[in-house]
């Protein structure tokens, strides 16, 4: 059964809306896989895998979601709906940066919303973690890309490459 492109436009707007930087993965997994159903967490965290692998934002994973919902308007309606509004927001932000930008409140209110950030990648990670790490093997290989990515200068494509490598061998 595949969900009305009208809900699927309307939800994926409030996502897109409530996501900064892409980083509100618990908040997708809440209304995407446990209140409404469309997608599965394996399918949550394949589609985010897939958004790292491909060039482009990370979050393109939206349009595999809708496909997932909708077919194919369903693709089209999460991609206009997670992108368009925020797009033009985004828009109307810098501009206002722009003329803001001799304002003495504008660096610590900048720096303020570091700690925001953080908060909201890690919550997205234990999201990830949760729906993508059920072996040793798959936890080693996790902690291993992310020493690896944290003490070397090695491009991340090829950790990406590597581990789906390891993982297809190991039948992860």
């Amino acid at each position: 059964m595949t969900a009305d492109a009208w809900d699927i436009l309307l939800t994926f707007t409030r996502l897109g809306l409530v996501s900064f930087g892409g980083a509100n993965l618990p908040e997708i997994e809440r209304v995407l896989v446990e209140h409404k159903g469309w997608i599965t967490p394996q399918l949550l965290a394949n589609g985010f895998a897939l958004g790292q692998v491909m060039p482009g934002p990370n979050m393109l994973a939206m349009t595999h979601y809708g496909f997932a919902a909708g077919g194919w308007w369903g693709a089209l309606a999460a991609t206009a709906g997670f992108y368009g509004p925020t797009a033009l927001l985004s828009a109307a932000a810098m501009l206002a940066w722009q003329r803001l930008s001799r304002w003495r409140w504008l660096p610590p209110l900048r720096s303020a919303l570091l700690p925001f950030g953080a908060g909201v990648l890690l919550a997205g990670a234990l999201v990830l973690a949760r729906s993508s790490l059920h072996s040793w093997p798959a936890a080693l290989m996790a902690v291993a890309a992310f020493v690896l990515l944290q003490r070397t200068r090695v491009n991340p494509a090829v950790v990406v490459l590597g581990a789906a490598g390891l993982g297809a061998v190991l039948g992860l």
